[in-house]
């Protein structure tokens, strides 16, 4: 397959996907919630199948970063490499070992599709257990799930770590679930921010209207002083490419570099759902509380920074729970009296914005 359309074929059939489940919600004759008791076996496959298919890929410039990493993977002498331990020694460590029990290109891309791609799978399964395809389809059909397989890697796989770690945490499973947003961080640096927000929602408050009202104070704060804001995070070096991004010259080489509305409206569709449940329906148990907690607290800081180059990688700090606020309270909280064909509803229009934003936008 060209590699320019690998994308847009992986979007076509989660569009394809979601259309036939959601026609089964849609054409359904019982509204209420119900544990649909679907099979796990079709979604474990089929992300087992993605884990292949991504991590085989060509090298290509069609995936971004992929380029970047399988010249310094190819290139590297794994006996001469420096540990640093004060930055992502997690990361160093897996290229070390894969290279030096030669492991091929294509196989060290297969093991980081599969920590990418499971680690999310496991963390939904345990979040939604009553709906496995459901959770699947959300997780998978997310606007920036395959950039971040296939571009952002570190990113992608550090954020859906945090993923399973969090789920972990909220169920009490304190030494697990440190050890992988451990493990996470040694990746990439920048998860500080959503376990850092996972704590603070664990322990101090889980005040979605707090949260919801910082997050849009964040836009008031970034339209009125965006760009020293995005230089005093930058200066505190929390992440190793934002100084780069915020300080770039030649912002020719960039798309859409400034205030990117299109990312805010797509951003703003969780906020939605998390007011609907948690304020209006006054619906939400403490693990979705903390779920919208996150999502609101992480995307406020990108709201913040929006203006620096590629900031969608900051953006994917929330992000990677946008799948989680919109399916949770669908398949584990009474919200509406339609429930079942109001999920199909969701997941049409969730499927349709996904499509809308890559094909139009991008």
């Amino acid at each position: 397959m060209n590699p320019f359309f690998y994308q847009r074929f992986f979007t076509l059939v989660m569009a394809c996907l979601s259309l036939v489940v959601a026609g089964i919600r849609l054409s359904s004759s019982d509204y209420k919630l119900q544990d649909r008791g679907s099979s796990i076996l079709f979604p474990l496959i089929l992300c087992f199948g993605l884990v292949f298919w991504i991590g085989m890929r060509p090298v290509s410039g069609a995936f971004g970063d992929t380029v970047n990493y399988a010249m310094e993977y190819s290139t590297m002498d794994p006996h001469s490499v420096y540990m640093d331990w004060s930055g992502e020694w997690v990361w160093r460590l897996l290229m070390n070992g894969c290279k030096m029990v030669g492991l091929s290109l294509q196989t060290f891309f297969t093991i980081v599709a599969a920590g990418y791609i499971l680690s999310a799978f496991l963390a939904v399964m345990l979040f939604m257990p009553r709906d496995p395809m459901l959770g699947t389809l959300f997780l998978l059909g997310s606007l920036m799930f395959f950039p971040f397989a296939v571009n952002g890697l570190r990113n992608g796989l550090a954020c859906h770590l945090v993923l399973l770690g969090a789920v972990l945490l909220l169920s009490d499973k304190w030494i697990p679930g440190t050890l992988i947003c451990f493990l996470a961080f040694g990746i990439h640096r920048s998860v500080i921010l959503p376990i850092a927000a996972i704590v603070f929602a664990i322990f101090v408050t889980r005040n979605v209207r707090f949260a919801l009202i910082f997050w849009l104070f964040s836009i008031l704060v970034s339209l009125v002083a965006g760009g020293a804001v995005t230089n005093f995070f930058a200066s505190l070096g929390f992440d190793d490419r934002m100084s780069q991004y915020v300080t770039i010259n030649d912002m020719g080489q960039f798309s859409r570099v400034g205030f990117r509305w299109d990312f805010l409206l797509y951003s703003a569709a969780p906020m939605l759902m998390a007011w609907y449940v948690c304020i209006k329906q006054k619906a939400s148990d403490n693990w979705y509380d903390v779920i919208c907690m996150v999502y609101c607290l992480c995307n406020a800081f990108w709201v913040m920074v929006i203006r620096s180059a590629f900031s969608n990688r900051f953006a994917y700090l929330s992000w990677f729970l946008y799948p989680l606020v919109i399916a949770y309270p669908l398949v584990n909280l009474e919200i509406r009296y339609d429930q079942d064909r109001f999920t199909g509803l969701v997941l049409l229009a969730y499927a349709a914005f996904s499509m809308f934003m890559w094909f139009v936008f991008w």
